[in-house]
């Protein structure tokens, strides 16, 4: 049986050889991803691959490009976009105005829980049409989504309440750090590989990150505290395809994609809450050795927070109307969505316990 391979070259033109294969051969879609083939995500996008081999009767597979090794994870949407892949993870932070109404999904607003988040955010990029014009500019087609959790803090002390934030310094990115300098914190930048000696040293008294990622690289080793504040997530973060490379998979195959790409987002909201209480659990009853206090912020300094949170999210709005999106609209819409699927949620529970 002969391959098809949907590996678009340079300007976008398909290889001779895979538009002259025939209705029975295989498609290979290629994907690039920047991170390794370890971890929950990693599994779960693995699942999502296994799922459309077999559910399209192994017409259509997947061939991964672990650690970014076809593309780094900056420059994943412009290789998409000219067909350097067929499809891959694409990190909205990365691209601010290719993609700026999708980095809504990275804003602090009222949605800490993962399954809500992700079934919103998903509808969204999926049905309304500024995203879908957003992601028509950048010729790919979204379909589907991954989300970090809640943001909490890690640190080398108490944080027992907003009060407590004044004059800490924390390492924190994107509209929550702003939020937090906001606050009173020090907000300063690195990367998370760099956090553990910062930590360790003083450099820095708190980290901005989520249960699983401070698991992950051991944060805790150096830091016995953690402020919990289940303050939004960051979302804008999903697979996409090359928009060629999409149109050309039968009406069959397109439908096997979307099929599973919806499933996929109740299987990643499963995992994700699932691991975050499994991390969460073994931090306080004693992880390495070392049991790590938990603290959660009272609802009236959890509040401050959210509402250190909305300025940025407006702010947002603001910057984006001034280049041309209708950021208000958007995010009335996104919120809509929120609020929908949070009562879903209360009157059905999650789908994978009804």
């Amino acid at each position: 049986m002969r391959t098809r391979n949907l590996l678009l070259a340079g300007a976008g033109m398909f290889l001779t050889a895979g538009l002259a294969c025939t209705a029975m051969a295989e498609t290979v879609l290629r994907y690039s991803d920047y991170g390794p083939n370890r971890g929950s995500r990693a599994e779960t996008l693995q699942w999502w691959a296994d799922q459309i081999e077999e559910r399209s009767g192994g017409d259509l597979k997947v061939e991964f490009h672990w650690g970014g090794a076809l593309l780094g994870g900056k420059a994943t949407l412009g290789g998409l976009s000219t067909g350097v892949a067929d499809a891959g993870t694409v990190i909205g932070f990365f691209t601010p105005s290719e993609l700026r109404g999708y980095n809504i999904g990275d804003l602090p607003v009222e949605n800490s829980d993962e399954w809500v988040g992700l079934r919103a955010l998903d509808a969204l990029a999926s049905e309304n049409a500024a995203l879908k014009a957003e992601f028509d500019a950048a010729n790919v087609v979204y379909l589907t989504n991954f989300t970090t959790g809640p943001i909490q803090l890690i640190c080398t002390r108490p944080v027992a309440g907003a009060e407590d934030l004044a004059g800490l310094k924390i390492r924190a990115s994107g509209p929550y750090g702003k939020a937090l300098a906001d606050l009173g914190a020090d907000v300063q930048g690195m990367s998370q590989a760099d956090v553990y000696p910062a930590l360790d040293s003083g450099l820095i008294d708190c980290n901005q990150n989520y249960y699983y990622s401070m698991r992950a690289y051991k944060q805790y080793e150096v830091a016995g505290h953690v402020a919990e504040l289940d303050w939004g997530q960051n979302m804008s973060f999903g697979v996409f395809m090359n928009k060629d490379s999409y149109q050309a998979l039968s009406d069959e195959q397109r439908a096997v994609v979307e099929a599973v790409s919806d499933d996929f987002i109740d299987r990643m909201a499963q995992v994700m809450i699932e691991e975050l209480e499994a991390d969460r659990s073994a931090m306080v009853e004693g992880i390495d050795g070392k049991a790590i206090e938990v603290v959660r912020f009272s609802e009236a300094d959890r509040e401050k927070v959210l509402e250190a949170g909305s300025r940025q999210v407006e702010a947002w709005a603001e910057e984006a109307a001034g280049s041309g999106l209708d950021g208000a609209a958007l995010l009335a819409d996104y919120e809509a969505r929120i609020e929908g699927y949070a009562a879903e949620l209360a009157d059905k529970g999650y789908p994978w316990t009804r």
